[in-house]
């Protein structure tokens, strides 16, 4: 297993470089000028001159980028234009809603699309199935911010049971925190649900197919413990896999949830950050999420050792 976690580690590298290096690229490439945006629609072009070199801008591209990686293989992801804060307590500072919004949808996610998938498979082209695969074709099929919309419509402007946005934090209670969660973790959530519970459903209409599972019905097991000791466990991998594309997918999907709710979250610190071409902000948190992905991928690959030790890498 260390083994393992060594190489993987090993093999982010050129990825997380190949993914700064892109990053850098696309976003001095990008039309616009930060040092306008900063000095304003009044400055004189000596002060925007000034501000431009008190950023490094009037450098060359190269001279740029070897700068900017030469401090972030210290740690430094440098320092906000619009704030001066360093960007790692930007990040810092926003981490506690993203987390809470992401953990809470991909548990939301699990806890429903797992058992709905395993009904769907057992009850295979029976009422219960059709039923639970229509409904996951409709969520698959609706954008996010529309169900979003929806839900601020019916729950919060008519029942008005719950705020239409912003985040409240653990610490001021556990009722408002769940308040300002619960609608932007649904939204979330739903795509997801109905991604994964349809990937549950045919991965256990495969495996209950198989011998070793008619064999176990034959001796008598129930089909409770066919179903879940069985046949799940030799579904997992693919749910696993699908878990693990969802979990990247939906934090990248904090971007759209965290705006529409008015989340001061680190998706909102990108949405504000590109608009006011905060370069060193956008870099940070475009390598923050990087990273996040290479770790989920750790974390999937250390399960399919786990679920199947005949898998080697």
């Amino acid at each position: 297993m260390i083994e393992l976690i060594l190489k993987r580690l090993l093999a982010a590298i050129p990825v997380m470089l190949i993914v700064a290096t892109v990053v850098f690229l696309m976003l001095r490439m990008a039309p616009g000028d930060p040092a306008r945006v900063i000095a304003g629609d009044m400055a004189s072009e000596a002060s925007i001159a000034q501000i431009r070199t008190e950023m490094g801008l009037d450098q060359s591209i190269g001279t740029q980028y070897l700068r900017w990686m030469g401090a972030l293989v210290q740690g430094d992801l440098g320092h906000s234009i619009q704030s001066k804060q360093p960007v790692t307590t930007l990040i810092k500072a926003r981490l506690g809603p993203t987390f809470s919004l992401a953990a809470w949808a991909i548990l939301l996610t699990i806890a429903t699309a797992i058992p709905l998938g395993v009904l769907a498979a057992w009850r295979h082209r029976g009422l219960a199935d059709r039923g639970i695969m229509a409904g996951a074709v409709l969520a698959f099929s609706v954008p996010a911010f529309v169900v979003a919309y929806l839900l601020i419509l019916v729950f919060s402007v008519k029942l008005n049971w719950l705020p239409v946005q912003g985040y409240s934090p653990l610490a001021d209670g556990v009722g408002r925190y769940a308040q300002h969660l619960l609608l932007p973790t649904v939204t979330l959530a739903m795509v997801f649900v109905a991604l994964i519970t349809r990937i549950t459903r045919a991965s256990l209409l495969d495996v209950l197919g198989e011998d070793f599972v008619r064999t176990a019905r034959a001796k008598g097991v129930t089909e409770r413990f066919v179903l879940f000791r069985h046949a799940l466990r030799n579904a997992a991998i693919p749910i696993v896999t699908i878990v693990g594309v969802a979990l990247t997918t939906l934090i990248s999907g904090v971007v759209v949830t965290e705006t529409i709710f008015n989340i001061a979250g680190v998706g909102r610190l990108i949405v504000d950050s590109v608009l006011a071409r905060d370069y060193p902000v956008v870099q940070g948190t475009i390598l923050f999420f990087s990273f996040i992905y290479v770790f989920v991928n750790l974390l999937i690959d250390m399960a399919y050792v786990v679920l199947d030790p005949r898998i080697r890498y």
